[in-house]
């Protein structure tokens, strides 16, 4: 990806490291604001790939202002810098947080990670795409983030189309584990890919239940 837009949100601070330098070096195209609302308002015509949020730097967890850049900007990354002492919750949206201190090439490792990457990083069967780094599902366009197990789930299945998987087979790849005593997880996490990838996930297309045996994912031309 040429150039990707990073927006930063930090303030300098002589207690509080910066990181605009580090991304800018690395040939990343950095916007920095100093105002979260700013930062919101200017967000919309700089349409960022990714969000670095230097909390530490505002004296805040960072989780209310995540939130809100979540509102603004659903489908974009955020990175949050946080002091150990101020850590925020985990559902603020954050799609990694990274506790100070710790040396820049850290952050540069997770940015790159969360940035839209090349075909090695995507896999594709069918209308279904799933975006491995960045855990984003794509189908019929509609795009969603989710879980490190839905995307073990989903791989598993797009790695082997048309096949019948066991619940046993299933439960052993995503949890890593031999015991089948309570399939229930394997059902709820089932409902929920069906969700982002079903038209009608009452009436799956997709991803099709046999019964008493386990699953199997249909597409076109498969």
């Amino acid at each position: 990806m040429a150039n990707p837009k990073v927006l930063l949100l930090e303030v300098q601070r002589a207690n509080s490291p910066t990181f605009a330098a580090a991304l800018e070096k690395r040939g990343y195209n950095v916007l920095v604001e100093r105002v979260p609302q700013t930062a919101l308002k200017r967000s919309q015509s700089f349409s960022p790939d990714l969000v670095v949020l230097n909390a530490a730097s505002l004296k805040t967890s960072g989780a209310r202002i995540c939130r809100q850049i979540r509102s603004y900007l659903n489908h974009t990354p955020v990175v949050i810098v946080a002091d150990k002492k101020n850590v925020p919750d985990a559902n603020c949206g954050a799609a990694a947080t990274l506790l100070i201190p710790f040396t820049p090439r850290k952050l540069l490792n997770s940015v790159a990670r969360l940035l839209p990457g090349d075909d090695s990083t995507s896999l594709q069967v069918g209308p279904i795409k799933l975006n491995l780094a960045q855990r984003r599902i794509s189908c019929a366009g509609r795009e969603e983030r989710v879980t490190p197990k839905q995307v073990r789930l989903l791989e598993f299945f797009l790695r082997n189309p048309g096949q019948m998987l066991s619940r046993k087979a299933i439960i052993k790849h995503v949890w890593d584990t031999d015991y089948t005593g309570d399939t229930r997880t394997l059902d709820v996490h089932i409902s929920w890919l069906r969700s982002v990838i079903e038209p009608s996930p009452r009436k799956p297309r997709y991803l099709k239940t046999m019964r008493g045996q386990g699953y199997r994912l249909e597409l076109p031309g498969q």
